[in-house]
């Protein structure tokens, strides 16, 4: 009979605590979840397993969100530029019917966000088959003097200019001797050594004179 009343009584317990996870206001998704693959260009179906809290609207945005940031930075953003892909009644249903744009990048960080009341409901993350990422371009190059191990420069060749300066070279042109400028030369030293001869004649004619 115990046994019974303990039994009965975690039942109870249980159920209790099934209820106020419901009452939580989120909601919980059974689609999509983290095997879900969802493809662009289609449509796909979300759904949920509880009613979720008086007061929503009846239309409510269903948005797609991603991964941002890198290592424990990591966030849920909403996706830019993309409008709501659906929209869905948690009051009156539990499942709704969204569109996936043909031009979402192939990814695995995907969520859908919807903005119920009291709490918002995010879903877990899935994988989207959509067209491939943009290439990252190609960076290489030496880190420069101050960047830390591991960041990148992109190199650039500059093409330095070569002066080459010839050596400066004047030529002076020196006119080859003319006949009459050897003649003139010739006639200076032959004036230049007769008027030696005279005067060493004048010199001995008067040392003799002396003598006698």
């Amino acid at each position: 009979m115990k046994s019974t009343i303990f039994i009965a009584a975690t039942l109870a317990l249980s159920a209790v605590a099934v209820s106020a996870q419901s009452d939580e206001g989120r909601l919980y998704y059974s689609s999509p979840i983290t095997p879900t693959v969802w493809t662009a260009g289609k449509n796909e179906t979300v759904s949920w397993t509880n009613a979720c809290k008086p007061g929503n609207k009846e239309s409510l945005p269903i948005v797609l969100y991603m991964n941002a940031g890198k290592g424990s930075d990591t966030e849920q953003v909403r996706v830019p530029g993309l409008s709501a892909l659906g929209h869905l009644n948690c009051l009156k249903s539990k499942s709704a019917t969204v569109f996936i744009p043909e031009n979402i990048v192939t990814g695995s960080t995907y969520s859908l966000h919807v903005d119920t009341v009291p709490l918002q409901s995010y879903s877990a993350q899935f994988t989207i088959n959509g067209v491939a990422p943009p290439p990252t371009p190609s960076i290489t190059g030496t880190p420069g003097e101050g960047q830390g191990e591991g960041q990148e420069t992109a190199s650039a060749t500059v093409a330095t200019p070569t002066t080459t300066t010839a050596a400066s070279t004047t030529t002076v042109d020196v006119p080859a001797p003319t006949a009459t400028d050897l003649t003139t030369d010739n006639n200076e030293n032959s004036a230049s050594k007769m008027t030696f001869s005279a005067g060493a004649a004048v010199i001995t004619a008067a040392i003799v004179s002396f003598l006698l």
